[in-house]
């Protein structure tokens, strides 16, 4: 299975420690204001396309890169990658993935002053649960290009996002954490920025892989300790020894190209040659409802080209039509794309793919599993 990947990385140094590990070919692409590397990396299950972009820093910035890039690249997987401060219980040079991410700075002022109003999100549980498997060994501390002390850890927890570096643990910011927010291990810049943007977009699986490098307390010293460069190193082996043990499989939509996309989609909601006839009621009759979902998005997308199949359904041209103008809007809409693919999946998955039986119809069209009660036909009426 081939899987597109989205690093964004906040910092150069954190952008440096995944390129050590990614194949000598590399291209670079520039879309709007953002340089993207592209390269390739071979699991034992899967191959990646690898797409690595630098962000910058802070919640905002982190969104809206993370926007962008989906819709440019329409990745499968996005990863937030890189390091940030201890706050318990982790110490410098663990690792840390978040299975939940506050926004800490989220709030109100009033006289009586700063009021948290507690904001938290989640990321894709399918690879938490992976990356909690690979947690419990020590495999991936054979891929560090720098030394690694053995009891180097990994933990899934809380991490806290905000648009402040905090140096010190004798401050609000950092009380107002420990606080609101005491099952937090980690804090950080851009989390929450990045899980914002992933939530709205279903089939794009989110992770968030941290390195310690500080303990807040005494950062200016770690700093000069060089503890940046090691944890992103640590968190770097982490995640390519996490993408080699990868089987995605089970849970991530493999990426088709539009041209067999639009012919599996025309295949699925258009039956073809003289049964075309006999179907107009858009699939309002069917119980299929990811059919029905799938058809209500094609339908007024396409409306032109389907009036002018439903003239002549055996006419070659105007089925290459119907398939080429859907292509090519797919081409040029990365999110319509990855909508269409999982209505395409759902409709495969709950069985629409083997034959569509119409009911008091003398026409059996042979490409889907949806019964039908009554006369139908698709197009307008």
């Amino acid at each position: 299975m081939r899987i597109k990947i989205l690093i964004l990385c906040p910092l150069p140094l954190e952008f440096d420690a995944v390129v050590q590990h990614l194949r000598a070919e590399k291209e670079t692409t520039y879309r709007e204001n953002k340089a993207y590397l592209i390269s390739s990396y071979n699991g034992k299950h899967d191959q990646f396309e690898v797409i690595c972009v630098e962000t910058g820093m802070r919640n905002a910035e982190m969104a809206l890169a993370t926007e962008q890039a989906i819709r440019e690249f329409n990745p499968q997987l996005a990863i937030l990658f890189g390091i940030c401060g201890g706050i318990k219980d982790v110490g410098i040079g663990d690792l840390l993935i978040a299975n939940k991410i506050y926004a800490y700075d989220v709030g109100k002022e009033d006289p009586g002053g700063f009021k948290t109003r507690p904001v938290a999100l989640s990321l894709s549980g399918e690879l938490l649960a992976r990356a909690q498997t690979l947690s419990r060994s020590t495999q991936w501390h054979q891929r560090c290009k720098l030394p690694v002390q053995e009891d180097a850890r990994v933990f899934i927890g809380a991490i806290a996002a905000g648009d402040k570096v905090v140096a010190d643990v004798d401050n609000e910011t950092f009380n107002r954490i420990r606080t609101h927010y005491n099952d937090a291990l980690g804090l950080e810049m851009e989390a929450y920025g990045f899980g914002t943007a992933i939530q709205a977009h279903r089939l794009v699986y989110g992770m968030v892989l941290r390195g310690v490098s500080d303990m807040c307390a005494g950062k200016h010293s770690s700093d000069q300790e060089n503890w940046q460069p090691i944890a992103a190193d640590r968190a770097a082996a982490f995640l390519f020894e996490f993408l080699h043990q990868l089987d995605g499989q089970n849970f991530i939509i493999e990426l088709m190209d539009t041209r067999a996309l639009s012919k599996a989609i025309y295949e699925m909601v258009l039956p073809f040659e003289e049964s075309i006839r006999e179907i107009k009621h858009d699939f309002s009759d069917t119980a299929n409802a990811p059919v029905k979902a799938l058809w209500a998005v094609v339908k007024p997308l396409l409306k032109s080209e389907i009036d002018t199949l439903m003239l002549e359904p055996n006419d070659p041209d105007a089925q290459a039509d119907v398939r080429n103008q859907l292509k090519k809007l797919m081409d040029s809409d990365a999110a319509l794309k990855a909508q269409l693919e999982q209505l395409l999946k759902s409709a495969k998955d709950s069985g629409a793919n083997a034959a569509v039986n119409i009911i008091n119809s003398k026409n059996v069209v042979n490409s889907s599993n949806i019964t039908v009660g009554g006369d139908f036909r698709l197009g307008d009426n």
